[in-house]
């Protein structure tokens, strides 16, 4: 019993931003660069998440020193640092939530054969979820995260050792492709865009180690955060190879082009993954990416309307009460549910396109973003004890040049060019 109590109290946060990690960048984006390039992106994944590393992890880092959220430190920076935050979190409460609905939709669909529309499978999935989400158990909520994300590693790791023995190098060895092509380079940055995902997570990750010391009634502490969300954060890199590998050998390889759309891009996904592993490999292939979109699509849901209760706190201040918060909550579960049925409605029929504008937003909020977390860190919210070191300082600034040149080469090539 001690064994699981201890692992209820390392594990939680970190599985969560894992989870939201994995689904749209990893199942989608990484094994359409796989599926288009081979292998060639492979340093996209080292880049992105090597930049991105000092943002996510001052999330947790700030929330288990300061035993607050990065929201209230935003206030103090001023509005137009809560303003950057806001854009972010749009993009993640409808875009995100939307793009993930459609795709776990086409999925289960194409697993069970329902013939389902797809508005009608998001319209259920969104229904299903908050009614799980409102109850308002964040220790159920995180279990049954976490549950989903160790059992998508586990079988997409089997996935691939049951690969291995098939790949043909000769023949998964990637084409020369000109990185100077319009087409690749807006896909690069859209893949580098939500890789390893929206830099808003990392308020996401702020919010649930809070969330982990209400359910924890004690503080969680510095190491605990450290270990938890580095732990997440290097699985969440590994899988993201693991997907661009699959992608390579069963997309690449056999010359086949992505599908336009969700529900036949998930048709691909499980029909090629199989044909290569064998029938009966089937079930581990269709749980394990059942299992993670779900567990995305969770944490998605129960991330945004976190954020806009408390940035509804923030200009709100004396609205406090236990039961007034319940009902915000649920009362933004809502309405991310009906911005994002809206948004199928709109862009279902072009998912590629859709996916690719959807990441590309959120990279350009991402160096104002970075920024802020920075100033958070570092600012005097933070005990001197418990400031990071002056590397990780020159990391983080590192990361907000290279962020904030990506995003003005996008501008340049994808919006004026």
């Amino acid at each position: 019993m001690s064994i699981f109590k201890t692992c209820g109290e390392k594990f939680g946060p970190g599985m969560l931003f894992a989870a939201a990690c994995v689904g749209t960048s990893h199942l989608v984006q990484s094994t359409r660069a796989g599926a288009d390039y081979g292998l060639l992106l492979w340093w996209v994944i080292v880049l992105a998440c090597f930049i991105k590393y000092p943002v996510f992890y001052f999330g947790s880092a700030y929330a288990a020193a300061t035993g607050e959220s990065l929201i209230e430190n935003y206030r103090r920076q001023g509005r137009w640092a809560v303003g950057f935050f806001f854009l972010e979190l749009l993009v993640n409460m409808f875009i995100a939530t939307s793009a993930v609905a459609l795709i776990t939709g086409g999925l289960i669909n194409n697993i069970l054969g329902l013939g389902l529309s797809p508005l009608i499978m998001t319209g259920l999935l969104l229904f299903f979820s908050s009614l799980l989400l409102v109850s308002g158990k964040y220790h159920l909520f995180e279990k049954v995260t976490t549950l989903f994300v160790l059992l998508f590693t586990l079988l997409i790791i089997v996935a691939v050792l049951l690969a291995a023995p098939q790949i043909q190098f000769s023949s998964v060895a990637p084409q020369i492709v000109e990185i100077g092509d319009l087409k690749t380079l807006l896909f690069i940055i859209a893949f580098a865009g939500w890789m390893p995902t929206a830099l808003g997570a990392s308020v996401f990750q702020s919010l649930w180690v809070c969330a982990k010391s209400a359910d924890l009634k004690r503080p969680v502490t510095p190491a605990e955060a450290r270990f938890d969300f580095n732990l997440g954060y290097i699985g969440t890199a590994l899988l993201a190879f693991c997907f661009l590998l699959l992608g390579s050998v069963f997309m690449h390889q056999e010359g086949v082009a992505v599908a336009a759309s969700a529900a036949g891009f998930a048709g691909q996904f499980m029909g090629l993954f199989t044909a290569a592993i064998g029938p009966w490999a089937y079930p581990i292939i269709a749980v394990a990416a059942v299992a993670i979109m779900v567990s995305t699509l969770l944490t998605l849901m129960d991330a945004c309307p976190r954020a806009m209760d408390a940035l509804v706190d923030v200009f709100l201040p004396n609205q406090q009460e236990k039961s007034t918060r319940k009902s915000k909550y649920s009362l933004f579960i809502v309405i991310q549910c009906l911005g994002a049925i809206l948004i199928v409605m709109l862009f279902m029929r072009s998912f590629k396109s859709f996916i690719d504008f959807a990441t590309s937003v959120a990279f350009l909020v991402a160096p104002f973003i970075a920024y802020i977390n920075h100033r958070a860190m570092f600012s005097d919210s933070v005990t001197k004890e418990l400031k990071p070191p002056g590397w990780l300082w020159v990391w983080s600034w590192f990361g907000i040049i290279a962020l904030l040149s990506f995003a003005i080469c996008y501008l340049y090539f994808g919006i004026f060019n």
